[in-house]
């Protein structure tokens, strides 16, 4: 495939430590890191050297992974990890990034996901009844006390819109570049899995309980029919590509 602007090389692939997030501000990319992104997005869509889609990315290129952060899903529990365990984070927390491919071919690749039911509903603890992170009217945050009014909501919402949707409610599948992972681990086996991880990252695997979790198969599952039906429909591709039952 030929390159389109004039100044492209086939072998004009970034330096991958040169993708970094800026000292003081973990989700911007350093101004040298955004110019190079944005002269490879210059030289054609069809070169193929960017993602074609943005991802919420941390990477680290001493021990040399990518993971696609998935959010309501153990990432604080993950970040910490990392943190207080030597591993740096020379991307720590890029939102809505398309990255060089290339640079990270040979970099270990991975996320995890939850059951959407349990994920929709932890999203409403958190981000309505504990907060009005959404900035309803104070009528709206009254009535969305309602997790069924929510869900409404959140239903007339495209789910797969990145930039457009916010992260806490955007489809898993979404979030993750499903052509290039490596390892997607479950937030309900989150010991093993994130174990599996550390060792392929050579970071030390601690025993860990993910932090801040609406803990599933407790009250928050006894929802009514309507959620049920809600959450299958908003979430069907997340169902169906992760191979969660869904809620009956």
């Amino acid at each position: 495939m030929s390159p389109a602007g004039p100044d492209a090389h086939p072998d004009a692939h970034p330096d991958p430590l040169l993708f970094r997030t800026r000292p003081g501000n973990r989700r911007r990319l350093t101004p040298a890191a955004q110019a190079e992104v944005d002269r490879l997005a210059a030289a054609g869509e069809q070169s193929a050297w960017l993602s074609p889609l943005a991802y919420n990315l941390t990477i680290s290129h001493s021990h040399r992974f990518v993971w696609y952060r998935v959010a309501k899903v153990a990432t604080r529990t993950i970040r910490h990890h990392c943190e207080t365990h030597g591993v740096s984070m020379d991307v720590d927390h890029a939102m809505r990034i398309r990255y060089p491919l290339a640079s990270f071919a040979d970099y270990f690749t991975f996320a995890f996901v939850r059951d959407p039911l349990d994920r929709f509903v932890s999203a409403w603890h958190d981000k309505v009844v504990d907060h009005n992170y959404y900035d309803f009217d104070t009528a709206t945050h009254e009535r969305m006390q309602r997790v069924e009014e929510f869900a409404r909501w959140a239903a007339g919402q495209d789910l797969s819109a990145v930039p457009g949707t916010d992260q806490h409610l955007t489809l898993q599948s979404r979030m993750i570049d499903l052509n290039r992972v490596d390892f997607v681990g479950r937030l309900e086996t989150f010991d093993r899995d994130f174990g599996e991880v550390c060792e392929r990252i050579g970071a030390p695997a601690v025993p860990t309980a993910p932090k801040n979790q609406t803990a599933p198969g407790g009250r928050d599952r006894q929802v009514s029919q309507e959620l049920r039906e809600l959450v299958a429909r908003m979430y069907a591709r997340d169902y169906q590509l992760f191979g969660y039952p869904p809620p009956a």
